[in-house]
Parts: structure tokens; C-alpha cells; sequence
């Protein structure tokens, strides 16, 4: 039996092998030969998140007959890429004279147009993948147009990133939860929602794929419990929605702002990043402290034998007013797990000290400067007793910088003025 899928359907292939976890020893891939229809129907996954597409085989296809057989979940993983951009994905199917049955392909196109005959043993069929194919059939489902999906899909990303995002149709908003915190936002006026939906950035990524790859029009969207599935004309998927029910129960907090600054977290990230790596001690201790004040910010590392302190160019600061500013102590390890390529604007980035109504503090770092909510936030607490220590070094640092610019002025006009001298020479 020879099946030959079309090329133009290996981003389907692509996405339907996707969420095989190969991770699990038995993880294996179910097909499904139908004679009459000349299709091919794949099942893959784990429960519950299984996925299946059926593919119309192409006509140069011959000798099919109704069975069904199960693989090895790695084998099929790797399907889509046996196969070259402009190659159909052709594979053979042959019972051996044990009547042990194996699946197999040609992979061409190697190194010195060497090719790979690639054979997988089958299995008996995986009875789950069976399951779901028929209690798929009778799922009640709301129907949604692709043009829709795609809208849904575009909010979802424009508010990346997040843990979970919920278009709520009820109160036209979008709720955005980053790092167990909750905010709300309006949802634009324009959007009609069918149904509301909870996203995640993998249901994100399948979606955007989904309406990539399919011809569908319409998208069937189901829910069971923390599931969600996906059905078009090919197929169907199912998406894990984990922690929703604690999501709809939170609310957004109020918080208050003590202070916060914009600065550069290429910078801020580079000091600390200098400090924990070159200092073992350092980086053992793992202890920081952060200065703000009305006019500046600064870093300060206080780990034996070493007194080291960063003055952080800001371009806004905001606070209490006080003559001396604040201090706080943070872990660097904490922050340098951010990472500055999420960040739309790195380069001009707002840090803020956030007060929670439980009086927890938290150093928030945001996406962009208009963003509300911060995009990673980690803990932080108030250590005025190094203050006095801390300002002492800043006042040598400005002391020293005055001097420096001083030295530097000087030499400037000594250099005018001789080249003034020259030229009046001449």
C-alpha cells in the first residue's frame, strides 16, 4: 500500500505532530486508512490533549484498504521533516511474511544525494485515539468565522506577554494575568464576541497555525471543564486552559506606587550581570540593593571585601519627596532571569516599587512605558539601615565625577587654546 499526502498539507502534518510529547515512552501516533473516501486520518497525543487531521490522499496513491494501525509517537513526530519543501510525503505500508506489519519512506535529498530507507514497526491501535475520534463526533460546539478567530488571536498577542488572556464577551473587556496578578483592560467596541474565551500563548500559537493551514472558513470551538477544542474541516485540537477557575475568582488588586524610574535595563542588567559573574563571592550572596531617589537611581553591592556602586542614568524618577531617597535590597538572580528580548523597549524601561494591600513589596518591570501591568515582577524589601553607606558612596562617585569633568574641561581649553595659538600664528 503505497499513501502519498500532498506538500501543500505538510503545515497541517507539521501542527497535528506538534504536541506529540515524546517524553512518555508510549507515546505513539494511530492512523486510519479509509478505501472509499482515500483518506488518511492521524491521531496523535496524550490524554486529554489529543489532535487528529484527516488528509484526502493524492490520486498516484494505490492499492488502500481499510485499516488502522498505531506508531511510534518519535517516528511520526519526525514525518514532516523527512521530506524536502517540494517533496509530497509518500510512505509505504507492508505486512512481512510473520504478519508483523511496518511503515516506511525514502529520505533523499542528503548529503551527496544519499538517501535513508526509514522503516518503523506498527503497533496494535492505541484503543484512547479510537475513544476520541468518536466521542469528538458528538461534542456540542459554537460555531465561530476564522475572520473572528483571527481578531481574537491578534488581541491576544498585542497583550503579550501572559500567562492567561480572557476576551470576555459579557463585559466587553480583556482581562491580562502576568505573574499571578490580574488586570483589566477594555475590549475595543468593534469586536463582536460569539462566546468568551480564555487564551494561553500555546492556544495562541495553535490558533494562529489553525487558521494558517486550514481552508476552513469556520472554526467549532467546544469546552469541557479546563479544555478547549478546536475543530475545522481537516480536523481538531484540544488546548489545556489550566488554572481557570482560579482566574475567574481573581480580581485586580489595588496596589499603590511608592517610586519608580525609566532607565535603561540593558544598562541596569549589565552591572548586575558584571557583579554576579565575575565575583564569586557575589554571586554567592546573592544581594543587591537598589537606590532611588527624586534625581537618580543606583546600584549598590555591599558582599566582603568589595564596596561597589552603579549610578544608572534615568530619564524620569518619581516618588515621596525625601532628601535622601530609599533603599532596597533584591536578589540578582531574580532579575536577571528577566529577559531584556521579551521587552519592547529595553532600552527605556520602568521599574516601579509596587506596595500590595498585604504590604508586600514588589519591584515591577513593565513591557513598555504604557503598559499597567508589569511583565515580571520580583520580590523586594525596604533596607534603610546601608542607606548612610550608600550615600557616602554616592557623594565620593559625584565628588570624583566633578573632577574628572573638571580635568577634562581643562584639557579641552588647553587644547583651544593652543590650536587658537597656532592658528594665529599662521
Amino acid at each position: 500500500m503505497k499513501m502519498i499526502i500532498p506538500r501543500n498539507k505538510k503545515e497541517l502534518l507539521k501542527n497535528i505532530t506538534e504536541n506529540i510529547d515524546t517524553r512518555y515512552a508510549d507515546c505513539s501516533a494511530t492512523v486510519l486508512i479509509n478505501k472509499k473516501e482515500r483518506s488518511l486520518t492521524l491521531v496523535t497525543g496524550q490524554k486529554p490533549l489529543f489532535a487528529h487531521c484527516v488528509f484526502i490522499l493524492d490520486k498516484r496513491s494505490t492499492n488502500l484498504k481499510d485499516t488502522t494501525f498505531s506508531i511510534d509517537g518519535s517516528y511520526a513526530k519526525q514525518l514532516p521533516y523527512y521530506f524536502a519543501s517540494n517533496q509530497d510525503i509518500e510512505l509505504g505500508f507492508q505486512t512481512s511474511s510473520t504478519n508483523s506489519s511496518f511503515i516506511e519512506l525514502f529520505q533523499i535529498g542528503l548529503k551527496d544525494n544519499q538517501a535513508t530507507l526509514r522503516r518503523c514497526e506498527c503497533s496494535d491501535t492505541f484503543n484512547e485515539h479510537l475513544t476520541y475520534l468518536e466521542d469528538n463526533k458528538k461534542l456540542p460546539t459554537t460555531i465561530v468565522s476564522k475572520s473572528v478567530i483571527e481578531r481574537i488571536v491578534f488581541e491576544s498577542t498585542e497583550h503579550m506577554p501572559f500567562e492567561l488572556c480572557e476576551l470576555d464577551k459579557k463585559h466587553q473587556r480583556i482581562r491580562v494575568q502576568r505573574d499571578g496578578k490580574v488586570e483589566d483592560k477594555h475590549l475595543s467596541n468593534d469586536i463582536e464576541l460569539p462566546i468568551s474565551m480564555v487564551m494561553t500563548p500555546e492556544i495562541t500559537k495553535q490558533l494562529t497555525d489553525l487558521c494558517y493551514s486550514t481552508n476552513s472558513n469556520e472554526i467549532e470551538i467546544a469546552q469541557q471543564g479546563e479544555l478547549l477544542i478546536f475543530k475545522v474541516d481537516e480536523g481538531s485540537v484540544t488546548s489545556s486552559v489550566a488554572g481557570l477557575n482560579e482566574f475567574h475568582t481573581k480580581t485586580p488588586e489595588k496596589t499603590q506606587t511608592l517610586q519608580y524610574a525609566e532607565l535603561d535595563f540593558h544598562a541596569f542588567k549589565k552591572e548586575l550581570r558584571h557583579c554576579f559573574i565575575s565575583y564569586g563571592v557575589i554571586k554567592k550572596a546573592n544581594d543587591a540593593l537598589l537606590y532611588l531617589s527624586n534625581e537618580e537611581a543606583a546600584i549598590a553591592v555591599f558582599t566582603g571585601p568589595y564596596k561597589f556602586v552603579y549610578r544608572v542614568t534615568v530619564s524620569k524618577v518619581s516618588g515621596k519627596k525625601s532628601n535622601n531617597g530609599s533603599l532596597y535590597r533584591f536578589s540578582p538572580r531574580d532579575l536577571l532571569s528577566i529577559k531584556i528580548k521579551d521587552l519592547i523597549g529595553a532600552t527605556s524601561t520602568r521599574l516601579e516599587i509596587i506596595k500590595y494591600q498585604n504590604g508586600e513589596l514588589k519591584l515591577g518591570v513593565y513591557y513598555s512605558l504604557e503598559d499597567k501591568l508589569p511583565y515580571r515582577s520580583i520580590a523586594i524589601e525596604k533596607n534603610e539601615s546601608e542607606l548612610p553607606r550608600v550615600l557616602a558612596m554616592l557623594e565620593s562617585f559625584n565628588k570624583n565625577q566633578g573632577n574628572t569633568q573638571h580635568e577634562k574641561q581643562e584639557v579641552q581649553e588647553d587644547l583651544f587654546a593652543f590650536y587658537a595659538d597656532e592658528g594665529e600664528e599662521y
